[in-house]
């Protein structure tokens, strides 16, 4: 046998083969080093963190709500909630799924349809699921803490509502932002602010002034384990974002005199808006029906929430902001200033009044005999015939022009959202609205407040307190200040303002007719008189025709006459004559915010009492909300800030 050769073994050709090979291999490891570390380097480092640390934010506690004495009106209260985290859920969902359905009372696929409306966007994001939890709920999740990886208790705030008032039109309310609510928003600099289950401002001054209250969002950075479990705070919190609480808002309003309008009209449906004609803040603003604002903060019953939106009283609807009716007869006032202002008429100009105004082959009644009727009598004793004719003197062009300076067939600016603008013809819209063709008999009636013409009692709120003013408009705002969270202080919210051009001698001629309409022999609305008194209301009343029914009862007013405090517009549908029903309503108002004189002893069971809630309780099978005590947040009212 031949002896090996150990040289021929390691021969140069195989020693090249086995260095190859090592090369190759470490070539090889050298790239997918390159690939990891520096090419998908980022994304897959991205994705570490991602996997183990989960972004929670911090929902800002929203801004306070106090009346223009510093009442809490409505306020925040610390609220539990139901998040899932789809990162950490959906790989074990089959085991989960139906115990968190379980613990929540409800179907599986009602847990994995609010999973999903968060999308692929939001699968690290903690979606709510549940709000309002109970201490059951909260204790069987903590107790299956362990079986429910990606499900966590996370703390927020609802509103509670602490005043005796609904108020239900004016405030509004939050309730959790929809999809098409985020659609709306979408490509806005708030698109990167809501997310699926966020609370938002819905309607009302919630809806306006949503910005200010909401405050900002902060994020805590927590390092979770491989089922998603809580396990530490990132940097010991050093990198969280603190959230920002929402600004608190103090608003015009006066909480006694909300709580007897809203009493007064109870009744009835309607509208009753009250302001300060000097700055145009609002003091109370009633829509009735109205309903219970607890009804979006928190959980109710079905039955609760069926109540309302299948009640054929349409107690959602905001009746200060959205009606569109005629004004009636309070329309004179907007007819006498324009054919005055326009020299249609001179001063002195008189008329007779047979009680009838025939124009074509149509007889236009009146509701009497005036005789020979001037201005002034036309405004105190309310004559028809007298604009009847002053209409087709003056044209519904002029006419038009006109109701656009008081403010109408527009939008007043006010601060609650869902305002309409009403609707005053001229002779486009005309031509619009009968194509076929139209004649002078068309408009006869426009002259009363009548026909085409629509207004809303916020616009004829304004229309009150511009007579008020001497002929200056001011724009109604609810928000009266906001504190800024930067400054530490309170800052006044401005509003618009405008001299209409009308005379002060034509102003002055009007103002004195709606001082005669509740003061003199022959007025329309002598029970607005406040007996023994020397407060002086002027005011207009207004009984607007319905086809459907008896005519919609109107009386806009201000007072003192010298110097006013307050103008009012009341609204009373399907009541009858305004001067029977609206003007009374007027008087107790005025009455009791001048002089603290109250003619109707309060109900005997308010809103948001414990009284109220029991009964609320034992109406839909659940327990009474507890009576919870407000501290105030900002803790910058003090009494003597609260003096206007």
């Amino acid at each position: 046998m031949p002896e090996l050769n150990e040289h021929e073994f390691a021969s140069p050709l195989r020693s090249r083969i086995l260095a190859g090979a090592i090369i190759f291999v470490f070539l090889g490891f050298l790239v997918r080093f390159i690939q990891l570390q520096i090419v998908e380097g980022p994304a897959l480092s991205g994705a570490a963190i991602e996997q183990g640390l989960k972004r929670v934010e911090q929902i800002p506690v929203r801004g306070t709500i106090f009346d223009r004495k510093g009442r809490v009106v409505a306020a925040s209260v610390p609220s539990f909630s139901i998040a899932v985290t789809p990162q950490d859920f959906n790989p074990y969902r089959k085991q989960t799924l139906p115990l968190l359905a379980k613990i929540l009372g409800v179907d599986t696929t009602f847990v994995v349809d609010k999973i999903n409306q968060g999308g692929f966007y939001t699968r690290f994001q903690p979606i709510k699921i549940w709000r309002d939890a109970d201490a059951r709920m909260i204790a069987q999740i903590e107790e299956n803490h362990d079986q429910l990886p990606g499900v966590d208790v996370v703390t927020e705030s609802k509103r509670e509502y602490i005043a005796p008032v609904r108020a239900s039109h004016l405030l509004g309310y939050t309730k959790e932002i929809s999809q098409s609510m985020l659609d709306a928003i979408d490509d806005t600099p708030d698109s990167d602010y809501y997310h699926p289950g966020d609370i938002v401002g819905t309607t009302g001054l919630e809806q306006v002034h949503e910005r200010e209250l909401r405050g900002v969002k902060g994020v805590d950075f927590i390092a979770v384990d491989a089922k998603g479990q809580r396990q530490s705070r990132l940097n010991q919190g050093m990198t969280d974002v603190s959230s920002v609480d929402g600004e608190s808002i103090q608003l015009g309003m006066d909480i006694d005199l909300q709580e007897y309008a809203e009493q007064l009209l109870n009744p009835y449906h309607g509208a009753i808006v009250a302001l300060d004609p000097r700055n145009g803040e609002i003091l109370a603003m009633v829509s009735k029906p109205d309903f219970d604002l607890d009804l979006f903060s928190g959980k109710t019953t079905k039955q609760e929430y069926q109540d309302v939106m299948l009640d054929p009283a349409h107690p959602l609807y905001n009746r200060a902001l959205q009606t569109r009716y005629p004004p009636g007869s309070t329309w004179k006032l907007l007819m006498a200033a324009a054919c005055l202002s326009t020299k249609t008429i001179p001063f002195d100009f008189k008329l007779s009044c047979p009680g009838y105004f025939t124009f074509g082959d149509h007889t236009y009644n009146d509701d009497a005999v005036h005789g020979l009727t001037d201005i002034h009598q036309s405004i105190v004793r309310s004559c028809d015939v007298f604009y009847y004719r002053m209409i087709l003197k003056l044209g519904i062009d002029s006419m038009y022009k006109y109701a656009r300076e008081f403010g109408f067939d527009q939008m007043t600016g006010v601060d609650v959202s869902h305002e309409g603008t009403g609707y005053v013809p001229n002779t486009k819209r005309m031509n619009k609205l009968y194509p076929r063709g139209w004649t002078l008999g068309y408009v006869v009636s426009q002259g009363i407040g009548q026909g085409e013409i629509g207004v809303t009692p916020m616009q004829q709120a304004a229309y009150a307190a511009t007579w008020a003013n001497h002929g200056v408009w001011v724009q109604p705002h609810t928000a009266r200040r906001v504190y800024n969270t930067q400054t530490g202080k309170w800052d006044t919210v401005a509003y618009k303002s405008h001299k209409l051009p009308i005379s002060d001698t034509i102003i002055e001629t009007v103002r004195r007719a709606m001082l005669g309409v509740v003061n003199e022999p022959g007025g329309t609305a002598h029970q607005a008189q406040i007996p023994n008194s020397k407060i002086l209301i002027a005011g207009k009343t207004g009984t607007a025709q319905n086809p459907h029914g008896k005519p919609h009862a109107w009386f806009d007013c201000f007072a003192p006459y010298d110097h006013p405090k307050i103008a009012i517009c009341v609204l009373v549908e399907n009541a009858g004559f305004g001067g029977d029903i609206s003007a009374p309503m007027c008087r107790k108002l005025i009455n009791y915010y001048l002089t603290g004189t109250r003619e109707d002893p309060p109900p005997s069971i308010l809103p948001n009492t414990p009284a109220y809630e029991a009964v609320k309780a034992e109406k839909y099978g659940r327990r009474p909300a507890p009576n919870v005590k407000v501290k105030d947040p900002v803790e910058a009212i003090k009494p003597k800030e609260a003096k206007m």
